[in-house]
Formats: C-alpha cells, sequence, structure tokens
C-alpha cells in the first residue's frame, strides 16, 4: 500500500508545469513564442526511462481535453500517451499540417515516445489533416478518423505504412463518404477497422476508441496474455452497446471482432455466444428490417441528388429548384416525425447532410472556374434551399440578382434572410451591389418589418 501512495505522487514538470501521470492536464503550452498549447495524459505507469505508443488527436473545434477523455481508456489498456491540440484546424489544410508537425516535434523532446508506434487521430476536419500528414511522412502506424477521411491509396504506398480505422456517425454528414471508404478498402490491409456508432458528428463512446487503438497496435508480436486481455475489454464493450439497447450498432461491432480476434488467441466462443444472443433478439430482427427496408430507396435517392447535382449546376436549371426545395421538405417532414420508424428518421438526416455536403463541394468547385453570375445565383440559391440557416448563401442571392437588375427576387430573398433569423441591421446595409436598392422604400421597409427600425423611410 504504501508503494501505491508513493506512486500517486510522481510528477513530471514539462513547461514550468507539474503533471502527474493517470491525470489530464487540460493545457500546455508548445513554447512561449504562441498561443498554441494542447492537452495531455500519460498512463499511470508511465517512466521516464521508458518509450510508449502515441496518440495525437486533432479535433475540429479545438476540443484539446475532451478528445484526450475519451482516449484514456485505450491508454491504459495499451499503455500509450494522448496528446490532443487546442488549436483550430478550420482555417487551411497547409497551416493544419504546420501545426501539427510543430506539436509532434515538440513531444518528440518532452515525453518518451517510440517512434514506430505514432498514430494520428482527428475529428471532422481535424480528421482530414491527421489522415493528410500520415500521406506526407513515413513513420505514422495508424490513423483514427472520425467522421471525415482523406485516403489516397497510391500516395501511401510511396510515403506510408500507416493503416486506417475508421469511425462514423450513423446520422453524420460524411456518413455516404466513410462508407464509400470501407467499402473500397474492406479487403485491404489498409483498413484495420470501421466502426459505427448512433448520432451525428458528436463524440462517440470512448470504447471505439479503445478498440481502433487495438486494431492498429496489436500485431503478432504483442504478448499472448495482452491479446486476451484487448479480447475481454471489446467483448465487454460489445456487451455494453448490447445491453443500451444499441442492437445494430452492437452487432456489427462484436461479428467484426471475429475477424480481430480469429486465429489470434486460442478460444472466441464468448464472442460468438453473445453474436448469437444479439441475433435472436426480437428487437434487433425488427431494427434491422426496418433498416433493410429503408436502405434501398435511401441509395437511389443519394444516387438521385449527386446526379441531378452535376447537371442541374451545370446548366443552372432555374426551373428544377422546385424539385430540390420539395425534396428537402419531406427529408426535414422525416426528420421532425415522431414516427417509430427511427432507421426512416436517420436515413433522412443522412441524406440532409449529404445534400449539403456535396452542394457546398460543387459551390466551391464551380467558384474556382470563372463561372456566370448565372451559375452563381442558382447554386447559391440552391444552397439557401438545402441549408436555411445558410445566411451568406441568401446574401449572395440578394447581390447576385441586384446585380443582374432582378429587383423583385433580390428583395424576395432578402426576406427569406431576415425569416431565417439573421439579425446584423448594419450588414443589410453594405451588400454588394444594392446601392439603389437600400435607399429605396421596398428594402427598408422589409428591414423595418424585422427591426422596428430602418435607415430611411423609418415609420
Amino acid at each position: 500500500m504504501r508503494l501505491t501512495l508513493l506512486f500517486l505522487f510522481i510528477v513530471i514538470g514539462v513547461h514550468g508545469q507539474q503533471i502527474v501521470p493517470g491525470t489530464i492536464v487540460n493545457a500546455i503550452a508548445i513554447d512561449s513564442t504562441t498561443s498554441d498549447s494542447y492537452a495531455l495524459y500519460l498512463p499511470r505507469e508511465y517512466d521516464e526511462n521508458r518509450t510508449y505508443p502515441v496518440v495525437f488527436i486533432f479535433d475540429e473545434m479545438s476540443e484539446g481535453a475532451k478528445a484526450v477523455q475519451q482516449f484514456t481508456i485505450g491508454a491504459e489498456l495499451t499503455q500509450s500517451i494522448i496528446i490532443g491540440a487546442n488549436f483550430e484546424f478550420n482555417d487551411s489544410l497547409p497551416k493544419g499540417l504546420k501545426q501539427s508537425e510543430r506539436l509532434i516535434n515538440t513531444a518528440y523532446e518532452r515525453y518518451g515516445i517510440n517512434r514506430n508506434k505514432i498514430i494520428l487521430a482527428g475529428r471532422g476536419a481535424g480528421a482530414i489533416v491527421a489522415s493528410t500528414s500520415a500521406h506526407l511522412t513515413k513513420g505514422i502506424l495508424g490513423v483514427i478518423a472520425l467522421n471525415n477521411v482523406y485516403i489516397d491509396k497510391s500516395l501511401l504506398v510511396q510515403n506510408s505504412r500507416a493503416r486506417f480505422v475508421l469511425i462514423s456517425g450513423d446520422e453524420g454528414p460524411n456518413y455516404y463518404k466513410m462508407r464509400g471508404y470501407k467499402n473500397l478498402f474492406k479487403n485491404n490491409f489498409l483498413l484495420a477497422g470501421y466502426y459505427e456508432y448512433e448520432g451525428d458528428t458528436a463524440w462517440p463512446n470512448p470504447g471505439f476508441f479503445s478498440a481502433a487503438m487495438v486494431d492498429i497496435l496489436m500485431n503478432n508480436q504483442t504478448d499472448p496474455e495482452k491479446r486476451i486481455e484487448f479480447y475481454e475489454k471489446d467483448l465487454a464493450f460489445g456487451e455494453l452497446l448490447y445491453k443500451r439497447q444499441k442492437h445494430l450498432i452492437a452487432f456489427d461491432f462484436v461479428q467484426d471482432m471475429r475477424l480481430q480476434y480469429k486465429g489470434v488467441i486460442d478460444n472466441i466462443d464468448a464472442q460468438k455466444n453473445l453474436l448469437k444472443q444479439i441475433r435472436s433478439n426480437r428487437t434487433f430482427k425488427a431494427k434491422r428490417s426496418r433498416q433493410n427496408s429503408v436502405k434501398y430507396a435511401e441509395i437511389l435517392l443519394a444516387e438521385d441528388f449527386q446526379f441531378y447535382l452535376d447537371d442541374d449546376a451545370k446548366n443552372a436549371y432555374f426551373d428544377n429548384l422546385g424539385w430540390w426545395n420539395f425534396q428537402m421538405e419531406d427529408l426535414d417532414k422525416k426528420i421532425d416525425s415522431t414516427a417509430l420508424n427511427a432507421q426512416e428518421r436517420k436515413a433522412s438526416k443522412r441524406l440532409k447532410g449529404f445534400v449539403n455536403s456535396i452542394v457546398e463541394e460543387k459551390y466551391k468547385e464551380i467558384q474556382s472556374r470563372q463561372p456566370s453570375i448565372e451559375n452563381l445565383l442558382f447554386m447559391n440559391v440552391l444552397r439557401t434551399l438545402v441549408n436555411p440557416n445558410n445566411h451568406q448563401a441568401f446574401i449572395n442571392a440578394i447581390s447576385l440578382s441586384a446585380k443582374e437588375g432582378d429587383t423583385n427576387a433580390a428583395l424576395f430573398y432578402l426576406e427569406e434572410l431576415l425569416k431565417s433569423g439573421y439579425t446584423d441591421y448594419d450588414a443589410l446595409y453594405r451588400i454588394d451591389g444594392t446601392t439603389a436598392l437600400r435607399i429605396g422604400q421596398d428594402w427598408n421597409a422589409i428591414i423595418f418589418a424585422y427591426f422596428s427600425k430602418s435607415k430611411f423611410y423609418g415609420d
């Protein structure tokens, strides 16, 4: 007992801060020249004279400490160091790559890191930084990508030995993208694991990250007793998912365990029995039946969205905007519905996120090639239909309509902008191309109706 108590007070000094292994440090400065910082977790048995696997986490919301928290179970299971960046990655990919490189080099100098066991992890835009970094260096062992990823097999063959674990929310905007990569690489060594969880872009249960770390770190040199420990932890997590009524997620997780552990440990009967138990559950059967009935229609509609977007955007088919509006309203009804078919609701959320994503990508593509005002106007109107909270798209539509001399359209989009909850009063009088309009009575009357004031033609 005395030795245990002494261990709890072991501290490590880093950059003027005292760090206790087994606790999360929310913010450690990278150096004195920048405000950038990172969160840190050292495993409880951390020894400065040894080296450890490390996970660097890049979160699009710059929530380093929260990100590290998700990995602490896996950290103790695999005896790994966890480092989470507290800075954003949304500005640009090149900037994000430089920031990540600086963080990694700083960590090399401060902690006992095994440079053959480096894992990069990320969420959203941070996952793009993590996965792109893996393409650019040969020293990365694996990537854990949550809700977004970039994979170019040809580049990876040249520059990296990294293996990928993909984790996707079943209501997330990049669900189809993540599933696409899973299907593309399902029989390839490159894909170490694929998991889905219930939800959109929020953090999933930490058990998924623990499993992902095992997927990457376990190999034929792993101690047999450690393999059994990994197996038992994964099995316990599968049982937890099942007990929490996550039947479909639990089934997939436990089923995939067979691929991970068959031939790795001698006895996986417990996995077989749990899978059999889930498969025979009536609720699981009902959920799976509803999922299968929804899936076919969902795939067809996703394909329609992609096909019609390419055609409509190229030709600026304004007459087809009615079809897009109908589809968005139909998806919204299903999302807001309290109907028992939760699978249809999830499919609608996925489709809504998918449409918004591909429309934004198409808009960026069109912007890059000197488009006509007509093409830009069409795309901005479409952006308002798929995302009524996209205020900039409304502003762009107002500006472009005014430049085209379509006063009625400009006034219409002005009112739609205000209906969406826009509140920047002064900015309404700075919209490009509306000089004549914004001193007119109609413009000011609309603004007055929402703000009880206007700069011209008051009450």
